[in-house]
This record gives structure tokens, sequence and C-alpha cells, in this order.
């Protein structure tokens, strides 16, 4: 098995919410104030229950809103990356008295039909330590891969949006990131991934093309699709 080299130049990406999916494509830049540049964005209301929970109730529409989007760029040989946002990926903080926990340390019941993560966040005032941890059905995962397979697109990665917006909060400070101040900003936020990246920071991370518009008003999905690149690129 060989592993996919680490991208450098641009990605797609697909968010997919309860009640609308959004598109993106972004490339890296050499110039200009912010590393990434958004070349093209695309929201597309579901309101007829194509999806349910996350759950695909009709991937026809589905794959052709990507398709679609894909077409329209010229970029249905590129790399795609998904990520999921909704009541079907189970999600909280932990408090743990150790920085280097064991999985057993959770107290989650194995599962074959469940797949679950955890990322460590930062120290809080009571000298513990706080992680992420999300699950997600293998059920929900396999739709998605076939939804790919179905568009014959190039699907490197699938996560969740708060895994990416902790990404991209991450690429915001590059060397300078500290989880104390991280854990500041998570406890005044009441531990909310989606208010961590204002308007201001993202445009220091990305710039949009004079036909996208859609910064001010998109600016949890678009940091969502630029953690994405984060996590896929060394930039």
């Amino acid at each position: 098995m060989w592993p996919i080299p680490a991208l450098e130049h641009e990605l797609c990406t697909v968010s997919f919410s309860p009640d609308s999916m959004t598109c993106s494509w972004i490339q890296k830049t050499h110039n200009g104030p912010a590393p990434l540049a958004l070349c093209a964005y695309k929201r597309y209301d579901l309101d007829n229950l194509e999806l349910a929970h996350l759950t695909l109730f009709n991937p026809t529409i589905i794959r052709n809103n990507i398709n679609s989007f894909l077409q329209e760029y010229n970029k249905r040989d590129a790399f795609i990356a998904f990520s999921l946002d909704g009541p079907a990926v189970t999600e909280q903080c932990i408090a743990l008295p150790t920085s280097t926990p064991h999985r057993a340390d959770f107290g989650i019941a194995h599962s074959s039909n469940m797949l679950w993560e955890y990322r460590y966040l930062y120290p809080n005032d009571h000298g513990q330590f706080v992680f992420y941890v999300y699950m997600v059905p293998r059920s929900l995962v396999l739709q998605y891969q076939l939804l790919a397979i179905a568009t014959k697109c190039n699907l490197i990665t699938i996560t969740t949006q708060n895994m990416a917006l902790l990404t991209a909060y991450k690429h915001i400070f590059g060397t300078a990131f500290r989880r104390s101040q991280f854990g500041i900003d998570m406890m005044r936020r009441n531990n909310r991934f989606d208010l961590l990246i204002s308007n201001d920071a993202l445009r220091r991370m990305v710039t949009t093309s004079s036909a996208v518009s859609a910064l001010e008003n998109e600016r949890v999905s678009i940091a969502t699709a630029c953690g994405l690149f984060f996590d896929e690129r060394i930039v």
C-alpha cells in the first residue's frame, strides 16, 4: 500500500449539513494578504429531505449537485474532501486528568456500528485536559464513500465540520498557536467551534475571486473548507 503524498496547490470541498450542502474550490496562493484563494463557492439548499440526519435519501440530487459544480469549473480530476455536520454526528468535549489518555479512558464502549476518534484541545482551569470526541455511524461513512464512487470523484478524506474548524483555527496562529490561549477562546464561546473564527480572521486566511462574494455570509462553511485544505496540505 502506497500513501498519497501531501498535496500543495488546490482542493475541492463538499460540506454537508441537514438542510444544505456547499461546494468550494480553493487554491494555494503565493502572493497577496492570505495564503489561500477561494476560486469558486456554491451553496445548494436541500429543502425536500434529500438529507435527513445526514442520511442520503436522494443521492441522485446530491450527486448531480457535486457533478454540476465540478463540471462548471472543470475540476473533474480534483481531489475532494467531505465534511459532515448534523445530528448523526455525536460530538462532545470531555475533560480527563491526563493529556495522553488511552482510548479506554474515555469510557466509550466498543461498537462495530460506530467509528469514533478524539483530539486533545486544551488544559482547563481545574487542572484537567479537555478533548473533542466525535462518533459517526459506520453505515453513514459507507454512504458517503459510495456517493464518491457513484460521482467518480477523488475523495481523499471524510471528517467532521468541527475537526476542520479546529485545523483552520490552529493554522491562523501557525507557530504562535498556544493551547492555553485556545482554551480561553473556547471557554469564552462555550466550546463552540463555529464561533472561533471571525470574519477578520477569515479574511487573513483566504481571499475571494471577483466571481465569489460569499465571504461575509458564509463564514463557517468557508472556514471549514479552509480547514479541510490545511488538513491535507503542507502550506
